[in-house]
């Protein structure tokens, strides 16, 4: 069978793909995990930019709803059904089905609580028994930065910045039930997903070294997937260069409320 012809176009590749003619399954399947505002958009952005590596979105954010994320896959009609009536099917044969030969490495973002219903339920279970399946497990140090990021964007709508411009101060008062709330539902899905995922291969990525050197991380990542080096950029940029005590107008109030106590650390400003 003749390779698949590098000079067609991307969406006639695709569909040339999608029917399951051309194109090879011998790369590296991969899964990034972790949760919103831990820098997933920049690491996708990085292994997007080799140009051996595919990355999509969160292809389960919505069960009802199929969004590769990715520029010349499309949502069609056949993809959205299957995603919806055989999910596991649709990642066994769609998402990890055949690319071209350029390609070697793919995978997609999945949230600790992305498809936890449903016939989606069913994609925890396949993935913890493939496991040729690398884990890229993604995670902050700083978990009151993650706690105050989602409520920025939030507040604002602005999940992702790509023009390189800081968004505008928005003034944020901090709760400390539900801070306290969110920094223990953080570390539990991060416990579970090392355990789950301990007899994978799986690299640990911090969003504070990606963040001050993201060459440095995308070496280890190329290694992680067994891809040839390459120069990358990102194409999304911090979104807020703020202070934590500018942002947050009882900054002080809540540190105190936490001195003394396990997450006291993240309060150092």
């Amino acid at each position: 069978m003749r390779a698949l012809s590098q000079n067609w176009s991307l969406p006639l590749r695709k569909s040339v793909l999608d029917l399951g003619l051309f194109g090879h399954r011998r790369y590296t399947p991969f899964v990034v995990i972790g949760r919103s505002r831990v820098g997933s958009n920049l690491l996708r952005s990085l292994l997007n930019a080799h140009p051996h590596i595919t990355a999509f979105g969160e292809v389960f954010r919505n069960i009802n709803e199929l969004d590769w994320d990715h520029v010349g896959y499309f949502q069609s009609a056949s993809a959205r059904a299957l995603v919806e009536s055989d999910p596991v099917r649709f990642l066994d044969t769609r998402l990890f089905g055949r690319y071209p030969r350029a390609i070697q490495a793919v995978g997609f973002k999945l949230f600790y609580y992305h498809a936890r219903e449903g016939a989606h339920a069913g994609i925890w279970p396949w993935l913890r028994g493939r496991r040729d399946v690398k884990v890229i497990h993604l995670k902050r140090e700083n978990l009151l930065q993650t706690h105050v990021s989602r409520k920025r964007a939030a507040l604002t709508g602005r999940w992702v910045n790509t023009s390189g411009q800081p968004d505008q101060a928005v003034p944020l008062r901090l709760e400390y039930d539900e801070v306290l709330a969110d920094f223990a539902q953080t570390r539990a899905w991060e416990t579970e997903c090392d355990q789950a995922f301990a007899d994978h291969p799986v690299l640990q990525v911090r969003y504070e070294r990606l963040a001050s050197d993201y060459q440095a991380e995308a070496r280890r990542l190329e290694k992680f997937l067994g891809v040839v080096p390459h120069v990358v950029q990102p194409a999304t940029f911090q979104q807020s260069t703020q202070p934590l005590s500018v942002t947050v107008s009882n900054y002080a109030d809540v540190k105190a409320r936490f001195a003394g106590t396990p997450w006291s650390g993240f309060f150092t400003e």
